[in-house]
């Protein structure tokens, strides 16, 4: 009677464990979908972004925040002026390295711009709290959105959907 008790202890053990790999298996397929979805996505968005900065009107926005944002971060520190100098330097000698085709050298500059963007990034916070910065960013957005779905009218659903896969990513990646 007790080994009997014993084996079926056992086989339900066993049972939960697979049931448990089973379903961690399941999720991690799901997860793994779902990113590659959302990178297809992504891709999709950014070229379709690349297309619309492309016309002459949306790049003059484009430019015109740009400049507005530098002014911004500037007004905030000097070290924060000095990072937007040093950045707009690096990015007019990618420009140059481009021209030469010299790889080697845009592959270190794309990084000291890297460094750079993460050294501006609690400036950028700061900056983001003021209240015309914010108007300017949803400005911008809605002009580069509208030209987005005028070249592909699924711009919003895939905007859409992007949300909805990051979302559930964030969940899973909680869960675990």
């Amino acid at each position: 009677m007790t080994n009997k008790h014993v084996m079926r202890g056992i086989v339900a053990v066993l049972f939960l464990f697979t049931t448990g790999l089973l379903f961690a298996q399941t999720q991690e397929e799901e997860f793994q979908q779902l990113y590659q979805e959302y990178l297809t996505i992504n891709q999709r968005l950014q070229q379709l972004q690349q297309q619309a900065l492309q016309d002459e009107e949306v790049a003059e926005h484009a430019e015109n925040y740009a400049k507005f944002i530098d002014a911004k971060l500037k007004a905030i520190d000097s070290r924060a002026e000095d990072l937007v100098n040093r950045r707009e330097e690096t990015i007019n000698e990618i420009q140059t390295a481009q021209s030469e085709g010299n790889f080697e050298m845009i592959q270190e500059l794309q990084q000291a711009y890297q460094q750079i963007t993460q050294e501006l990034q609690p400036f950028m916070q700061q900056a983001m709290e003021d209240l015309e910065v914010q108007e300017r960013q949803q400005e911008i957005e809605a002009v580069l959105i509208a030209k987005m779905e005028e070249i592909d009218p699924e711009t919003m659903p895939l905007l859409n959907r992007m949300v909805e896969i990051s979302d559930k990513l964030d969940q899973m990646m909680q869960q675990q």
